[in-house]
């Protein structure tokens, strides 16, 4: 047998090799395929990083209570800045007026 038939077969022995290990691992796909679809495992990942997030999140507010509680009370002020004002215009103005009131009754 010449160097090249040896190489030949060589080639063919591992192309024979590479063949079965990939057969196998196809038949192991669609046998978890089968048990499980594609559509079971996309929700399944969705369903696994979803509750990832929402431990990480959990954990960051945890760690940040202040930051969020300050958050939390600078939105709070944000949405409610219409009534406090009208609030805080209401008391400078009863303010003045009984500031207002000593002034007018001693010009009578």
């Amino acid at each position: 047998m010449s160097d090249s038939e040896s190489r030949l077969a060589q080639d063919r022995a591992s192309r024979a090799a590479a063949r079965g290990l990939f057969d196998r691992r196809l038949t192991q796909v669609k046998a978890d395929l089968s048990s499980r679809g594609i559509g079971g495992r996309i929700k399944a990942k969705a369903v696994q990083q979803g509750e990832e997030a929402v431990a990480q999140g959990l954990e960051i507010a945890r760690e940040n209570r202040g930051i969020i509680a300050a958050t939390g009370a600078a939105l709070a002020l944000w949405f409610l800045r219409r009534p406090l004002i009208m609030l805080v215009g209401r008391f400078t103005r009863r303010g003045q007026d009984a500031v207002q009131e000593p002034d007018d009754i001693t010009a009578e």
